[in-house]
């Protein structure tokens, strides 16, 4: 390694600012007398990405003037200096803003300054065994003198304080009222409440008789010595229980028993106080004669049930109620005989049909219509119905499609000359066209033929007539007519976009030029593109017409994989990027090369000042650690020294 190693320093007063100069991982030292204010006594490092060969940052690591803060007494606060604990891990004294901390004291250095103790949030400010003011008073102490001194007595309050016991007894003042019982039977209380909520007066009195009235009279019981009470007249008996009268109806000879039935009326003694005092049944009769237009007399037993039957065409109901009635009414004949279609049946265009039954009555009327309206039928559209007597049925045709004509009592119905069909055609058997055009103007045609047969009648004679497709498109500014398919000279498949140029540009027969084409890739046994044949003149083969063939990429690249033999001169003025590249003769320096072909061992190579020639650089000290440096002159020399330089 060198002998010697030097970083670079400072050579100038200016020490207010970091070096700017050094590179990544480069040392830098200022050894002027370091303050805080400036940068003197200091050690820098580059650090971060180059840029123009200088580091992107510079950090400051150490130096002399951060030694220096730390030469003291461990355990002694000093000033300008770090604070650096004892072996028992104290420090001497601590100043903090306003407060300075000293052995047992925290006190603050402002005039008349206070010490806040402020815990964050929750948290509390815990005293143990406080004392206030000095040693003597203890906290309780100043606590009493402060706040129970403040304490005084106010209207209906008595304070006495303590000071030996450290107390304020707070009692309510005793009031003129007498402390005893107030009320009790046969009593009433009365107080006097002051603003405070405290009782001034209380006093108690016997209670006001209770005044009583009935029917007739009135009365008054004196509470503390009269019993109030609840006789029963005729039929009432009274009787108390706990807090509860009860008053009752006596009961009368009657036997409780329900009274009347079927075959029995009730009878009924009522005294002047409204009461059954007697009850019984009497019976009543059980039977009665029935009689009728014809057939024997029958007589009706209580128990048993009389029943009116209807005969064909009556029907008897019987309706429970009040009113025990029985309605005997003649059937309805039939479900369509009621008294919603009841009326008068046939008219001018109705014949009415009736039915009669066995004992003369109408079963059912209906009608039946004149036929005078015919209704018709479409595969579309809703009937209205043809009026016989009134309407004219019509017949029509679509427009440019089907006509119709009417002759004595026919209707010949047909398609137009020329029809124009507005909805879908389906042709379910052949569709041939004999006329001399065929339009479709549909924006899809789709047909499942495989193969498209165009020019199907030609014959053996030879034409000048392309096969293909051709269409039309728009530039913006005029229609154009191309052409894609067979040109009948060259028997080649052409592409035309656009044949306006040409002389009759209806007649069939296109010519070049001929438009361009993209594919994907192609296959093929030969190309013929222009000026340059693929495959052609022989296999493996592209040659030029005329001409040499020049080789071109977007990215200015041409990448050969295998191996390339060149037969003649290859000029390259680009780069040449290969795997193995042997040359007959060495490679000169101007083309890139070194112009040599060996070199000295253990050396370097170097260049000239003019960059035209190599020469190998050795060790002229013969020592472990040389390296390379520049002198001043900018020439590459041998040295073991490193010098940093200055900044």
């Amino acid at each position: 390694m060198a002998n010697l190693t030097r970083i670079k320093i400072l050579t100038t007063g200016a020490t207010t600012t970091a070096p700017s100069n050094i590179k990544t991982g480069e040392l830098a030292y200022s050894y002027v007398s370091g303050t805080q204010a400036n940068n003197g006594d200091r050690l820098y490092i580059g650090t971060g990405t180059e840029s123009g060969g200088v580091a992107s940052s510079v950090d400051l690591i150490g130096g002399k003037y951060f030694t220096g803060l730390l030469d003291h007494v461990h355990g002694t606060l000093t000033a300008s200096s770090a604070i650096i604990t004892d072996s028992a891990g104290k420090i001497s004294a601590l100043n903090v803003d306003n407060l300075n901390l000293d052995a047992n004291t925290l006190s603050s250095t402002d005039t008349n300054g206070n010490i806040v103790l402020d815990p964050n949030g929750t948290g509390k400010t815990v005293l143990n065994n406080p004392y206030i003011n000095g040693t003597t008073d203890t906290l309780q102490e100043f606590i009493y003198d402060t706040v129970g001194g403040a304490i005084t007595a106010s209207t209906g309050i008595t304070v006495a304080n303590d000071d030996a016991a450290n107390t304020s007894t707070i009692s309510i003042t005793n009031t003129a009222v007498t402390a005893g019982s107030y009320g009790g039977t046969g009593k009433t209380v009365s107080f006097t409440v002051n603003a405070q909520g405290q009782l001034t007066a209380a006093a108690e009195a016997n209670l006001p008789d209770l005044a009583i009235a009935g029917d007739s009279g009135t009365g008054a019981i004196d509470l503390n010595t009269e019993t109030i009470t609840f006789a029963g007249d005729t039929g009432i008996t009274t009787a108390v229980s706990g807090n509860s009268v009860s008053i009752d109806l006596d009961n009368t000879a009657v036997t409780a028993a329900s009274y009347g039935s079927a075959t029995a009326i009730p009878t009924f003694t009522v005294d002047q106080q409204g009461r059954l005092t007697a009850a019984a049944d009497v019976a009543i009769s059980s039977s009665f004669t029935l009689a009728a237009d014809s057939g024997s007399n029958d007589v009706f037993n209580n128990g048993e049930t009389l029943t009116f039957a209807g005969l064909t065409g009556i029907t008897t109901t019987v309706s429970a109620g009040p009113n025990n009635t029985i309605s005997i009414d003649l059937d309805d004949t039939a479900s369509d005989m009621t008294a919603t279609n009841s009326g008068v049946y046939g008219s001018a265009t109705a014949i009415p049909v009736i039915t009669v039954d066995r004992q003369g009555r109408l079963t059912a009327a209906t009608t039946a219509t004149i036929a005078t309206t015919l209704n018709l039928a479409a595969d579309s559209g809703t009937d209205d119905g043809v009026q016989l007597l009134t309407d004219t049925l019509t017949v029509s045709g679509t427009a440019n499609e089907i006509e119709t004509s009417v002759s004595g009592d026919t209707i010949t119905v047909g398609i137009v000359s020329n029809p124009t069909l507005t909805g879908n055609v389906i042709v379910s058997g052949n569709l041939t066209v004999q006329g001399t055009q065929t339009s479709v103007e549909s924006t899809v045609v789709a047909i499942d033929d495989a193969v498209m047969m165009l020019a199907d009648n030609s014959s053996t004679t030879a034409d000048a007539l392309d096969r293909g497709i051709g269409f039309k498109w728009g530039d913006g500014s005029a229609v154009k007519d191309g052409f894609f398919g067979l040109d009948r000279t060259s028997l080649r498949f052409v592409f035309k976009p656009d044949d306006s140029a040409e002389g009759n540009s209806s007649d069939e027969d296109y010519t070049s030029p001929w438009g361009d084409a993209e594919f994907g890739n192609i296959y093929g046994t030969g190309a013929d593109l222009g000026n340059i044949t693929v495959g052609i003149a022989d296999d493996n083969t592209i040659t030029t017409v005329s001409g040499k063939l020049v080789l071109d990429s977007n990215t200015n690249e041409v990448e050969v994989n295998a191996d390339l033999d060149v037969n003649g001169d290859a000029d390259v003025s680009g780069t040449l990027s290969a795997g193995t590249l042997t040359l007959t003769n060495d490679l000169a320096v101007a083309h890139g090369g070194t112009g040599v072909s060996s070199f000295t061992g253990n050396s370097i190579l170097i260049a000239n000042a003019g960059g035209t020639a190599l020469s190998s650089l050795t060790s002229s000290l013969g020592t472990a650690g040389d390296i390379v440096q520049f002198n001043a002159s900018g020439v590459p020399v041998v040295s073991n020294i490193i010098d940093g330089g200055t900044y």
